[in-house]
């Protein structure tokens, strides 16, 4: 099979954008230590977490790397308060990162066989299965922020003010990103000829095909 020059090239920018994001989360961990912000410290040692555990998954490094830019930039933005300074910041940070975390726990799921992969599907539902499963996992974590931001503002009403308006057009936004993710996913698996997507251990990969 031909070798895909273009597709090559995205996944070396993508691991590269990877292996940059890790270096960049390690720094923020160290930075936010020694200026004695311990809970800063804690967050950015579990996006340090998150992207490692995308670095040693099976996840294309397109999406790997985006995920990881998308959670370092939520993260800097929430403990420099850039979604004050900047109105409409927070509706496109809750756009773009419930969506790129579910893009990479879709593939993170179904590798480790808590979501059935295409095969394991009927026919008809295999090309778009990964668009439901990314979207609902997307509007999950859009929920389970919303409890997290309800659950901080009870215990430090100063640190975070949610309202209703607020919390609708977060789950909102949270929803059509993931519902892009998806079909980014789908995208991806029926541009790349040969790839095995997770759990599809049926169909084999040419070298020119691997993610």
């Amino acid at each position: 099979m031909a070798r895909d020059p273009q597709g090559g090239d995205a996944r070396r920018v993508g691991r590269w954008v990877l292996d940059l994001a890790l270096l960049v989360a390690v720094g923020s961990v160290v930075v936010v230590l020694v200026s004695g912000r311990w809970e800063e410290a804690v967050r950015f040692g579990l996006v340090l977490g998150a992207i490692v555990t995308a670095r040693l998954a099976a996840v294309p490094p397109t999406f790997a790397g985006a995920f990881s830019v998308l959670l370092l930039l939520a993260m800097w933005a929430s403990v420099q308060h850039w979604y004050r300074a900047i109105s409409w910041f927070d509706v496109v940070v809750h756009f773009l990162t419930p969506g790129s975390i579910a893009a990479v726990a879709y593939y993170v799921l179904v590798q480790w066989r808590l979501l059935p992969g295409p095969r394991e599907l009927p026919t008809h539902l295999r090309s778009w299965a990964p668009v439901l499963w990314t979207t609902l996992t997307g509007v999950t974590i859009a929920v389970g922020w919303e409890f997290y931001e309800w659950t901080v503002e009870q215990f430090s009403p100063r640190g975070m003010h949610v309202g209703y308006t607020d919390t609708v057009v977060d789950l909102f936004a949270g929803t059509c990103g993931s519902l892009v993710a998806g079909l980014l996913v789908h995208a991806h698996s029926r541009s790349r000829r040969g790839l095995v997507l997770p759990g599809d251990g049926e169909r084999r990969t040419s070298p020119a095909g691997r993610a």
